[in-house]
């Protein structure tokens, strides 16, 4: 066994919200170990040479936020790794391709146009609104709109040779499920989305404001826009990738020494 103290000494922390986006991981790693924390369980442990804690934060933005906020006191991660399915917004993207998140951007982060009492919806009519954030590089709050992924990690990403497409596009995130079209073009309109998910731009947010590395990587289980129907079973390629992009990060980190 190999004396590792995972809450003190350098991990990579790998997030999944379901046990199709965790559960192959979970069981590649040696030296195992669950621990749970409230009602999160995280798991850690050697993939290959490198340190892992792999958290299985359930769906949605709150969960996925807790869940880092857990992890970032209890463990003492040097990246963060956001992974799973997501749905499909650009058609160059294929069921079972993989989106390499240049940005997250948080999709239900809208400001609404004026409209009288009587005049109806019209749900066009928003803009991206910033959120505001407290960035510890800077030691001020600031406000942005969307949360751009560590280039040193998504260059590693694209080293990555997996035998399925993978390339950069922006993953938009939110509480929501979008199945309309010309949500799916507006959303892609106002906010350059290549794929959706449910809770990315939780964990990226919070990395954004600790300065730690972040990337979202997304494999598509649907592609609305492509007439692809759900197949959540592209998880375990998706976790296939995850393994072979950890041993790229491996590498990269040792020439770094």
């Amino acid at each position: 066994m190999r004396d590792y103290d995972f809450k003190t000494q350098p991990s990579l922390l790998i997030q999944g919200a379901m046990d199709t986006e965790t559960a192959y991981l979970a069981e590649k790693l040696t030296e195992h170990e669950q621990i749970h924390i409230g009602i999160y369980s995280f798991h850690t442990g050697f993939l290959g040479e490198e340190p892992v804690v792999l958290s299985r934060t359930f769906q949605g933005m709150t969960n996925a936020a807790a869940a880092t906020s857990l992890a970032l006191v209890h463990f003492s991660p040097w990246a963060v790794i956001n992974q799973g399915i997501g749905g499909g917004h650009d058609k160059r993207f294929h069921r079972g391709d993989i989106v390499l998140g240049e940005k997250v951007v948080p999709i239900g982060a809208q400001i609404r146009a004026f409209s009288p009492e009587g005049t109806g919806i019209d749900g066009t009519a928003f803009e991206p609104l910033p959120i505001e954030i407290f960035n510890t590089k800077k030691g001020a709050v600031e406000k942005v709109c969307d949360f751009p992924c560590d280039e040193a990690l998504l260059c590693a990403a694209e080293r990555v040779t997996a035998g399925v497409r993978a390339a950069r596009g922006v993953i938009g995130s939110g509480d929501e499920w979008n199945n309309q079209l010309d949500r799916i073009a507006l959303l892609r309109e106002r906010f350059g989305t290549a794929v959706e998910d449910m809770e990315s731009a939780a964990p990226a947010q919070l990395c954004f404001s600790y300065g730690i590395p972040f990337i979202g990587i997304r494999i598509l289980s649907n592609s609305i826009v492509n007439g692809e129907e759900f197949d959540e079973s592209v998880g375990i390629e998706g976790q296939k990738f995850i393994l072979l992009y950890v041993e790229e990060l491996s590498r990269m980190r040792k020439l770094e020494k």
